[in-house]
């Protein structure tokens, strides 16, 4: 049995606090370190969870 989820990817993109910081890289080190960085800058971050299945 398959499972499809769906977004809204405005929305999301809307909600996403690093988008600008990403948005005129061009490889994957690029936007990991902006990323880290970011995450390095706030002081909350969310706590992780299991994805309950």
């Amino acid at each position: 049995m398959a499972i499809y989820f769906t977004v809204d990817l405005d929305k999301l993109a809307a909600q996403c606090l690093y988008l600008g910081r990403i948005e005129n890289t061009y490889g994957r080190r690029q936007v990991i370190g902006r990323i880290e960085a970011f995450r390095n800058e706030i002081s909350t971050t969310r706590i992780p969870r299991a994805y309950p299945h």
